[in-house]
């Protein structure tokens, strides 16, 4: 073994893609082993098992070969070998673009084609506009409006039917063409309200939707919205969010068929009526529907069709079991084959009959583009701008259809024999063997009598909300769980409690005055030492006079110079907590910097040296809240000290030019390690104040671990002493994120620069 590692020594030949995002396990997974989810910078999510998860997130992690083996044999239970890991990266992580060599430009990577899906694809509504609409509209999920929506819906349809007139209506719209154009429009907007319902659902549950775009499916143009992120949601989130559309439907059909008691007119009942169809439609599991993917997430298989062609090579008779469908949990496996047996025959019918009808559907298209064609002429001509509209909208809406079928024909034709399955498939357990030698299994001792091992798993009991009224009512007996916020700040909680080996170093810094570095740099250390119970001390680095001391409480009279002077003399944490004061609600201790005005001198990188060995001995995590200027020997000498960067400005032009130049003079002087993990924090943050978040967002994500977003609180703004519990809740949020993304990068403690 000692041979193997000599070979591969050193640092590592291999890096992350930009960009590429760890979403974490599959919740509510389908499967018998726990299955991880990837994001790439393109949009593409990828499954991938365990073990190919822990080496993207040591590559994230660790600079060298043995960092990354130690790592992954640790967290997997078994000794990853050189050659195994370069077999993983290089055979299975690089041609699907999770991972790439050194020094190499960017390869083209592999990307789903899945061939019942909509072609043709284009973005109608772009992501910061989904995201604020899917703010405003989530609250709609509040069960007490989904009840009392439900209940308007089964209101409406009842005194409708019951009233009837569905062919009279029919008649009116047929025969006044203006009607028809006014339908079509109703059910257009219907549609986009549809895909609004997917993005407030999705947001509802604590993901973050895409955009809303649209193509041609089949031969019909359709909408659809990005809710990949809905993926890292748990299986009830999941569904809501499949559901959302179907539900916002329902809304639309209590408004029309409101509009048609009170009007009368028939082009509302008509509405309704097709509305009602189309969300039949939209429960057919055997395309991509919300059906699909409400059965998907039920499963707890995100990839049902990547499963069709191994459950078909499964069922033939002598044939081994396909690894795809061996990995599925008995339930889940009945479930998955089920359907198969009942998609591919529909499938295969309706294609059928798409290529039976295809001349019959070809002749009258083409007789309709030509005399569309000649009206287009004759109103060109004429210069009547209506005429030329109408008769351009009339020629798209019947070649579209045939521009889809060409394309599905196409990948009909181009496809491979294993179209449809996963981008990465997970190995199964002998795959991976071969690639590990097993670790000494312990004996069987009473180390297994433990909660883990010989209790159930209790039930998450929820502590607000609703859900916290209907448990205490029930007297436990019904338990809808903790809702959404509760969860994600669960979460939160968890992330920010990933433990330290050692100590851990924090810098918070920015090139621009009054971004409020000072401010964030004590709600980090409040949230730490509040939620997590570690010795945590923020340092005022500042080398003129700061302020971080006089926002947590009366400062001491002494400060980090008299530190410095009595170094040597200091050899207990009760000696040194008598320079420090502390916050009365956090508990978070803080040292002050030297304001007195008789100085000349400020303290240079040796002072900060022997300072930050000193906390070393006695805080498990030190913040440190420098000046401005990055050219100072103290900021260089704290910034060679950091384990970690947290760089702080406020959305504009200004601010986020000054962030860049900060990180490319960081990569300029070999702290790209460090710009890689840094957190960046956009504070303050005012809905339509300021520059968009968009561009910032991207721009800083692609260089930098995370970005978070802190709203404005006014309570930050006076600059005098303010604790936790008297912000704003979403606030609050916003700090307890930004905690948790510097936590994330705790389990790279010991690794020092």
């Amino acid at each position: 073994m000692a041979a193997e590692h000599a070979e591969v020594r050193g640092a590592l030949a291999w890096r992350l893609p930009t960009g590429l995002r760890m979403m974490g396990e599959v919740r509510g997974s389908g499967l018998r082993r726990p299955s991880y989810l990837l994001r790439r910078a393109d949009g593409q999510v990828v499954q991938v098992s365990e073990l190919l998860y822990l080496v993207v997130a040591a590559l994230h992690r660790r600079d060298t070969v043995e960092q990354v083996l130690d790592e992954v044999s640790s967290a997997y239970g078994r000794r990853l070998t050189p050659a195994g890991l370069a077999h993983l990266v290089e055979r299975r992580l690089m041609p699907i673009g999770l991972a790439e060599s050194v020094g190499s430009s960017a390869a083209s990577r592999p990307w789903a084609h899945p061939l019942v899906s909509p072609s043709m694809r284009g973005t109608l509504v772009p992501t910061r506009v989904v995201r604020s609409l899917a703010g405003l509209l989530a609250p709609l999920f509040w069960p007490p409006i989904v009840a009392a929506v439900l209940v308007a819906l089964l209101t409406v349809d009842l005194v409708l039917l019951s009233r009837g007139g569905v062919l009279p209506a029919l008649d009116q719209v047929l025969t006044e063409p203006s009607l028809t154009l006014r339908l079509y429009v109703l059910l257009a907007v219907a549609a986009l309200f549809h895909e609004a319902g997917h993005a407030a659902a999705c947001r509802y549950g604590g993901a973050e939707p895409g955009t809303v775009g649209f193509g041609i499916w089949l031969v019909f143009p359709t909408f659809y919205t990005d809710v990949t992120d809905a993926y890292r949601l748990d299986r009830a989130g999941r569904v809501r969010t499949d559901l959302g559309g179907l539900y916002f439907d329902a809304m639309f059909v209590v408004a029309l068929g409101a509009a048609h008691l009170l009007t009368g007119h028939g082009l509302f009942l008509l509405a309704v009526l097709l509305l009602h169809l189309a969300m039949a439609q939209q429960l057919v599991p055997t395309t991509r529907f919300d059906g699909y993917y409400v059965l998907a997430d039920v499963a707890g298989v995100p990839d049902l069709f990547a499963r069709v062609l191994p459950v078909l090579r499964s069922l033939v008779p002598g044939a081994p079991q396909d690894p795809s469908v061996a990995e599925l949990g008995p339930a889940t496996r009945r479930l998955v084959v089920g359907w198969v047996l009942v998609v591919v025959p529909a499938l295969a019918l309706g294609l059928g009959w798409l290529l039976w009808q295809l001349p019959a559907v070809l002749r009258p298209t083409a007789v309709a583009v030509d005399a569309q064609a000649e009206q287009l002429v004759a109103a060109w001509t004429a210069g009547r701008l209506g005429g030329i509209g109408s008769s351009v909208i009339s020629i798209a809406l019947l070649v579209l259809p045939i521009l889809g079928i060409a394309v599905l024909l196409w990948r009909l034709g181009t496809t491979s024999p294993v179209a449809g399955t996963r981008l990465v498939k997970p190995r199964s357990a002998t795959q991976e063997a071969a690639m590990t030698a097993s670790l000494p299994t312990g004996e069987l001792t009473a180390a297994v009598f433990n909660d883990a091992e010989m209790l159930p798993r209790p039930d998450d009991v929820p502590e607000q909300g609703w859900q916290r009224v209907v448990y205490r009512m029930s007297g436990g007996n019904l338990n809808p769980g903790p809702g959404p916020a509760e969860k994600r700040r669960a979460e939160l909680a968890r992330r920010l409690r990933t433990p330290i080996e050692g100590s851990r170093r924090v810098v918070v810094m920015s090139r621009k005055g009054g971004v409020g570095k000072t401010t964030m740099t004590l709600a980090l250390g409040s949230v730490f030492a509040t939620l997590r119970g570690d010795r945590v001390v923020a340092v005022d680095a500042n080398p003129d006079a700061g302020n971080l001391a006089h926002r947590v409480a009366p400062p001491t009279k002494r400060t980090v110079t008299d530190v410095l002077e009595d170094l040597d003399e200091i050899s207990s944490y009760a000696e040194l907590r008598s320079y420090l004061s502390q916050a009365p609600q956090s508990r978070l201790e803080v040292l002050a910097s030297d304001d007195d005005p008789r100085i000349g001198m400020a303290l240079d990188r040796d002072d900060y040296h022997r300072l930050i060995g000193l906390l070393d001995h006695y805080y498990n995590l030190i913040l440190l809240d420098t000046g401005t200027g990055i050219l100072d020997s103290a900021n260089q000498g704290l910034l060679a000290e950091a384990d970690e960067l947290v760089l702080v400005l406020r959305a504009g032009v200004d601010g986020g030019r000054a962030a860049a130049l900060t990180l490319d003079w960081l990569d300029e002087h070999d702290y790209g390690e460090l710009v890689r993990r840094a957190v960046v924090v956009i504070n303050a943050v005012r809905p339509g104040v300021g520059a968009p978040l968009e561009p910032m967002t991207e721009h800083f994500s692609q260089r930098c671990s995370r970005v978070v977003t802190v709203p404005w609180d006014p309570a930050l703004e006076t600059g005098g002493q303010t604790g936790l519990s008297g912000l704003r809740r979403e606030t609050q949020d916003g700090l307890v994120e930004m905690a948790a993304a510097v936590a994330d990068n705790f389990p790279m403690s010991g690794a020092r620069r």
